[in-house]
């Protein structure tokens, strides 16, 4: 909860900066030609190519979803919710959802891991509940779910320890907490 409005505008701009930063790391270009949305979206970053919504947020954790579904079905697109951590150790924790014709399937808290290589991907975060094991390589096209072994063989290893502290100390840089 933020009752702080300087923190609550911290949090904006880290959500922001990092969801910036997850595009550009991806190769996504944002799409700023998109028509007049209704006003719960206006805040939705469009990219046309991926066919997605990325979302910057700071709401609770699952509480914004319902509204970030609807605008998964207007749009007919998937969406990227990325929220800045509010408390003790800075990160990002991304929920993807994958719109489908009849419903929108979540894969909640993932978070930036960094290959040896700067290959960027959300993966489960270790200290969460997973109801998937999906990871997602974050690249110009669209986000698509695979499995765990796809992350091994483009980093030699399964231990997300050192791509999630790369990922952490890229994050710090965005943020000049360095």
């Amino acid at each position: 909860m933020y009752i702080v409005n300087r923190e609550r505008e911290l949090a904006k701009a880290r959500a922001l900066s990092g969801a910036l930063a997850i595009a550009e790391r991806a190769g996504w270009r944002i799409d700023r030609s998109v028509p007049i949305i209704p006003a719960p979206f206006r805040n939705y970053l469009h990219i046309a190519a991926a066919e997605l919504l990325l979302v910057p947020s700071i709401e609770p954790s699952r509480g914004d979803l319902d509204t970030v579904e609807r605008g998964t079905r207007i749009a007919r697109c998937d969406a990227l919710v990325v929220k800045a951590s509010s408390a003790g150790h800075r990160t990002l924790y991304c929920a993807v959802g994958e719109w489908q014709r009849h419903g929108t399937v979540w894969h909640h808290a993932r978070r930036l891991w960094l290959s040896r290589t700067s290959e960027a991907w959300l993966v489960p975060d270790p200290a969460e509940p997973d109801e998937s094991g999906a990871v997602f390589r974050l690249s110009p096209g669209r986000l698509r779910p695979m499995m765990p072994a796809r992350l091994s063989a483009a980093d030699g290893g399964c231990d997300l320890a050192p791509g999630l502290a790369r990922a952490d100390a890229f994050l710090a840089a965005v943020w000049g907490d360095r």
